[in-house]
């Protein structure tokens, strides 16, 4: 019942912004994405490679290297050269697949819901950064079963309460 209650959501949510996905003004509070620089809409971005650091803008990546060299290079600007390809801000990459394969996003943010970003119900395995912790849950706004990590844990795969199952995320 909850996967069609939020498969309709997106759906009339979908439908609602469909023609202004791509131009959606983020200083109104509009996520927008792109893929190697080029406008596409939100129900793509879990297709890619992608990270939110700019939120609400989420930049997607066609070939994995290309968010490594990109993350790299702008942290490079930041921090000097031999930084990481993770920004401080990061707490947990997600990934489309077990075993950290498919699409991932670099997450920096707290997600009520994943519907903004495309990764809801979507989640397969993760990897904790920074020496972060966070919870994720199963339902919106920090609701339904939660699983924590913390401090660089990781999972290859998740339980099936979890496994595509995660609706929202926060920092801890």
């Amino acid at each position: 019942m909850r996967r069609w209650l939020v498969m309709i959501l997106a759906f009339m949510l979908t439908m609602s912004v469909a023609p202004a996905a791509a131009a959606a003004d983020p200083a109104e509070g509009g996520v927008t994405a792109d893929l190697d620089g080029a406008p596409i809409a939100i129900s793509e971005i879990a297709d890619h490679y992608c990270h939110d650091h700019d939120f609400p803008r989420i930049h997607c990546f066609a070939q994995a290297p290309a968010l490594t060299a990109a993350l790299r290079e702008a942290t490079n600007s930041m921090k000097g050269e031999g930084a990481a390809a993770t920004a401080a801000t990061d707490y947990v990459i997600v990934y489309s697949g077990v075993s950290y394969s498919g699409s991932y996003m670099y997450v920096s943010q707290d997600y009520d819901t994943l519907v903004v970003v495309a990764w809801n119900d979507r989640i397969r395995s993760y990897r904790s950064l920074n020496g972060a912790a966070g919870v994720f849950w199963t339902d919106w706004y920090r609701t339904g079963y939660n699983l924590n990590f913390c401090c660089g844990s990781s999972a290859t795969s998740l339980s099936s309460t979890f496994d595509r199952q995660i609706t929202s995320v926060y920092r801890s």
